[in-house]
């Protein structure tokens, strides 16, 4: 499925009064399908939402059904206050950075506390807890408040198609229940075929586990075509290239990425991840200091800064051998969660299995979201002859 046609707009608020420009654009030749400018009070902000969804779905579609235009239009409340607060959740859930995601939280919350039957708040509460452990989240924390949320959503409105997605991402990274987290992120596929994240966590979940790359390249470009200007789209369609060790194809996509959103840190975490892969360390190096200093990860931020350090006196091992002196410092402080996956990849890249595996058991006993890439990170092929790796991905369960 291809994207036709983007709607764009701009929002001014002055003082009780919002203004909003929309217009619809070919994507095929820039020509502009549509244009419009609504002024309207900020409490009537539901209706106008409303208004504006139905005249886009009249110039794209001329034959509506009553029920069709229904779905385009619904928004899940009728409190405007709920659905701006819901709004900025969205807004700060798209930058990914675990700051931002927290404050996401925080307006979902306060949604779903202005009207408690608001389903899609609740959907975006799983969404939000849901990607946090990309982000430093601890995932005995997170996941199981994501599937609560999932559910609670469902039980509000089980039309939804989004936390069948939450759900099944879950039982994937957190349950290592494969293939029911498969058929719950179909399910959504079925409720809501354009549905851009839902195809975007499964691609990024079958590039982690391996065995399917083709079909995980297909569904991060299905993904990045029906949301083209989302960034975490872009980036996962990198993510799909450099699981499969097309690191080259992977690093133009990032590039493009964070050429077009600046301030996008996550773009700069997978440049580092595809430089690693290439042995260009410096590189790798250099994009992960940015990566962390666009998210303002002081953790993060505190290993890259050990890396260069440890680079420039000891090369790549000093590098590795700083960052993991910095994290075992910050595991044991417990200010913030440290992930065992990641002590693990350096002691593996270090060449040092025994320290590797004791930090993977520890992954496993956490549930680390990182394990479910045990058998592509290029990392960890040092680990594959032992028998100890055979038996972790057997305790792990990966399909065949």
């Amino acid at each position: 499925m291809a994207v036709d046609a983007l709607v764009t707009g701009r929002v001014v608020q002055r003082g009780d009064m919002i203004q909003v420009s929309a217009d619809l654009t070919s994507v095929q030749d820039n020509t502009e399908i549509w244009g419009e400018q609504y002024e309207r009070k900020s409490s009537n902000i539901i209706a106008l939402q409303q208004q504006i969804a139905g005249d886009i779905a009249d110039k794209l579609r001329s034959k509506l059904s009553g029920a069709e235009k229904q779905q385009v239009t619904w928004q899940g409340t009728q409190n405007a206050e709920a659905y701006e607060l819901y709004v900025k959740g969205r807004y700060y859930w798209n930058k990914r950075t675990n700051a931002d995601i927290r404050i996401a939280i925080s307006y979902f919350n306060q949604a779903i506390d202005k009207d408690p039957g608001y389903a899609l708040a609740y959907a975006g509460l799983a969404d939000a807890y849901g990607v946090l452990p990309s982000q430093g989240g601890d995932p005995n924390d997170v996941y199981p408040k994501s599937t609560a949320a999932a559910e609670k959503a469902l039980e509000l409105d089980p039309t939804l198609a989004r936390p069948h997605a939450d759900l099944g991402a879950n039982k994937i990274e957190y349950k290592w229940d494969f293939f029911g987290g498969e058929a719950e992120l179909k399910r959504a596929f079925e409720l809501d075929p354009s549905d851009a994240t839902a195809h975007e966590w499964f691609a990024f979940d079958l590039c982690q586990i391996g065995g399917r790359a083709r079909e995980s390249i297909e569904e991060a470009n299905r993904a990045q075509q029906l949301d083209p200007l989302s960034p975490i789209m872009g980036y996962t369609q990198a993510m799909a290239y450099a699981a499969d060790r097309q690191f080259d194809k992977a690093i133009e996509l990032d590039k493009k990425v964070a050429a077009d959103n600046p301030t996008f840190g996550v773009a700069h975490r997978g440049l580092a991840f595809s430089y690693w892969g290439e042995h260009k360390y410096p590189e790798a190096i250099q994009e992960f200091a940015t990566a962390t200093r666009l998210a303002n990860d002081k953790n993060r931020a505190e290993v890259a800064s050990a890396m260069d350090a440890g680079f420039h006196s000891g090369r790549w091992p000093g590098a590795l051998r700083k960052a993991i002196e910095v994290s075992l410092a910050q595991r044991k402080s417990k200010a913030e969660y440290v992930s065992p996956f990641g002590i693990a990849q350096l002691y593996a890249d270090l060449g040092d299995k025994d320290h590797a595996f004791e930090w993977l058991n520890t992954a496993y006993q956490e549930h680390d979201q990182g394990l479910i890439s045990l058998r592509t990170d290029f990392v960890m092929d040092s680990l594959r002859p032992d028998p100890r790796y055979a038996e972790l991905v057997r305790k792990i369960g990966f399909p065949q």
